[in-house]
């Protein structure tokens, strides 16, 4: 009996040690998994940072490429005038250039213009052995004509673009459909490291052509970009990268990586290939860019918990009681954390319509204002109200009253189209609506005013008309230094008192300050 019965207890602390050993292994492949989402979760945020990066450089060309298209001609002081801050303020673009289409004919007539820069200088090109040499007779070039900074790129003036491969097809591109088009990666040779950099072809046009027939007889030529891969990387990644982890941006267009830049963290030469992970693919000016991702093995341990050792050493009553422990505190913090988002959500929310609330409009329009002094851009604002509201709430009562405002915000969250703009409750029966860099607000809260009345809420005590209607004041600014948000919501509302006052039912503009 005593026999069996050890035998029993041994058979017994065998399955409990293999059931240890099981539990043990599934928390550490568990832990692995965790492991492993996050530093996919981490690779994904550097690529979005990096991402934005260059699409904010690139918005940056695209907004000089228009500044020159409404200039009758581009000669040096209106090409320095445009772009010589820009540079100042942005050290991942190395250059700016324009690279006027030019025929045959008027070759002469731009290498005299060259040479008034530098003597001597033709449109030139580089031959089989990389050498620069005159460029060869054909009908037409496209020449570098004006660069900035002129100290460290004066060895591209007068470089015909379209003698290399690679870029005249990017200049076709950009020709024939209007749009930003970047080249594959090129060595930047005048950097430190010779680090890699990539063009980005803007085309300039005479007049505004409606398709590819008339893109291709009215090209003025090109305004370009130089940037610098190098400085894109650490304006958006470098001070947030982890050390430990190898970083390549990887330019994957034709089908074949090509390597862009790789950051190795120094000191490691043992990595977890098995965890190499490669971002989504994103667009960068019609190239295929991602970021791929090595950890080192030191990342890998660093990250281990030591709980799948002590589940193993301790027994099953303390991995009972870790594990219960483990279950609370963990639903306990979802339920935390659940609480927290909720209460930030209910703090910028008006819990009417649903819309964001007042303390989230003056949140939204500070930063949108900053964005707009250092970015040089406009910001819009539309101050709404619902005309005769007042009366609507003593004839109809007031569930009536906020079905209406319900009504009328669905409406008007319908005219918010980008991530940046933002429909607001403003108090009582006012909105309002914060449009950053919008061309056209006026037309913005017309189709407010419209969108309202088509809502054809039957207000039989209004004097503007026999449906709910609105007023709207609009008020557009672009701040200097010190200017403050304020005054453009005394603009928009001004504006709006000048609709109500005049009939209602309208929409009026803010007079342009002095």
């Amino acid at each position: 009996m005593r026999i069996s019965t050890n035998r029993v207890v041994l058979i017994l602390a065998l399955l409990g040690m293999v059931g240890l050993a099981m539990l043990a292994r599934s928390l550490y492949l568990s832990e692995s998994t965790d492991i492993q989402q996050a530093f996919h979760t981490e690779v994904d945020q550097y690529a979005v940072a990096f991402e934005r990066e260059v699409l904010l450089n690139l918005e940056i060309l695209y907004a000089l490429n228009q500044a020159l298209a409404t200039a009758d001609s581009i000669d040096p002081d209106v090409f320095n005038r445009v772009t010589r801050g820009i540079l100042r303020r942005s050290p991942a673009i190395q250059a700016f250039a324009w690279a006027p289409l030019t025929h045959r004919s008027e070759r002469p007539a731009l290498e005299a213009g060259l040479q008034q820069l530098v003597p001597g200088l033709v449109i030139n090109e580089r031959n089989a052995a990389g050498e620069i040499v005159p460029a060869d007779d054909r009908e037409w070039y496209v020449p570098v004509a004006l660069i900035e900074p002129m100290a460290s790129n004066q060895v591209a003036l007068g470089y015909d673009l379209g003698s290399e491969r690679r870029r005249l097809s990017a200049l076709l591109e950009a020709r024939d459909t209007g749009r930003l088009v970047a080249t594959a990666g090129i060595r930047l040779v005048q950097e430190p490291e010779n680090q890699q950099g990539f063009l980005v072809f803007s085309p300039l046009y005479h007049g505004e052509p409606a398709d590819q027939d008339q893109r291709r007889q009215q090209l003025r030529g090109f305004f370009n970009g130089v940037f610098r891969v190098g400085e894109l990387f650490n304006q958006s990644i470098g001070l947030t990268a982890s050390g430990e982890i190898c970083l390549r941006i990887v330019d994957r267009t034709t089908g074949q990586d090509e390597i862009l830049l790789e950051s190795i963290p120094p000191g490691i030469d043992l990595w977890h290939m098995p965890w190499r992970y490669e971002s989504k693919v994103f667009d960068v000016a019609g190239r295929q860019w991602l970021i791929e991702a090595v950890p080192a093995h030191g990342f890998v341990v660093s990250q281990r918990g030591y709980l799948p050792w002590l589940v193993l050493g301790t027994g099953l009553l303390f991995i009972c009681l870790l594990s219960g422990y483990v279950i609370a505190t963990l639903r306990r913090n979802e339920e935390l954390q659940a609480a927290r988002d909720q209460l930030e959500h209910i703090s910028l929310t008006d819990g009417l319509t649903g819309l964001a609330n007042r303390r989230h409009f003056d949140q939204h329009l500070a930063q949108e204002w900053a964005r707009a002094q250092r970015e040089g851009i406009s910001v819009s604002l539309i101050m709404i109200d619902i005309d005769h509201f007042k009366s609507y709430n003593d004839e109809y009562g007031h569930p009536a009253g906020d079905q209406c405002l319900r009504r009328v915000a669905e409406a008007l969250q319908g005219m918010a189209q980008r991530p940046l703009d933002l429909v607001a409750r403003y108090g009582g029966e006012e909105f309002a609506i914060i449009l950053p860099q919008t061309q056209q607000p006026l037309q913005v809260a017309e189709q407010c005013r419209q969108a309202v009345e088509a809502l054809q809420l039957p207000h039989a005590f209004s004097e503007a008309a026999k449906v709910i209607t609105i007023s709207a004041g609009v008020c557009t600014r672009m701040p200097g230094v010190a200017d403050r948000p304020e005054a453009l919501t005394e603009g928009a509302d001004h504006a709006l008192y000048e609709a109500k006052e005049t009939g209602r039912n309208r929409v009026k503009s803010c007079a342009r300050p002095d």
